[in-house]
């Protein structure tokens, strides 16, 4: 079932693998990686998947055609196809920027863990092929996903969900 878990960047795979207490996940580097893996891959394009990835400036035309709107809060957005069972999970805003809201939401303070507010600093640490490796990057991870973020245990809530009913999954329970 790891395999239908799609991130986008190196810190939300690590980050998803964290909530999700797994080894493994199906990363793909960049968004337009992340649909094209859900929407021609065998396994998943006639299958339950969910997608994550950062809301970026530019809007990908499969999530703006496709897919709607489910529950949209301060930090995170939950879209769902309109007919298959994929699911996206955006990180608003990008990455950087959503790491410290979400971080500060929680009462983390990052350089506790080696890494600066700076974002381009913090952009080297997110982006970085290596971050999956990172000691310090895992357990900043584990101790977002166990501080009383409201956006990380939204988003903590959605893919426990997910994962545990995946095909069965009901849009309406995770409103």
């Amino acid at each position: 079932m790891e395999d239908n878990f799609v991130p986008e960047c190196y810190f939300d795979t690590v980050l998803v693998k964290t909530i999700l207490r797994t080894k493994h996940i199906n990363h793909q580097k960049g968004c337009p990686n992340v649909i094209k893996e859900i929407t021609e891959n065998k396994q998943l394009r006639d299958d339950f998947a969910v997608g994550i990835i950062d809301k970026d400036k530019r809007e990908l035309d499969y999530i703006r055609d496709e897919c709607e709107e489910q529950i949209v809060t301060k930090n995170l957005i939950l879209l769902k196809h309109k007919e298959e069972q994929h699911y996206f999970i955006q990180l608003a805003p990008a990455i950087e920027v959503w790491l410290l809201a979400v971080a500060d939401e929680g009462g983390i303070n990052i350089s506790d863990f080696g890494f600066s507010r700076d974002l381009n600093m913090l952009r080297k640490n997110t982006k970085s092929m290596f971050a999956g490796e990172n000691e310090n990057l895992k357990k900043m991870c584990k101790r977002m996903v166990s501080s009383n973020s409201e956006t990380m245990n939204t988003l903590s809530q959605w893919l426990n969900y997910l994962f545990e009913h995946n095909r069965n999954a009901d849009i309406n329970i995770l409103k």
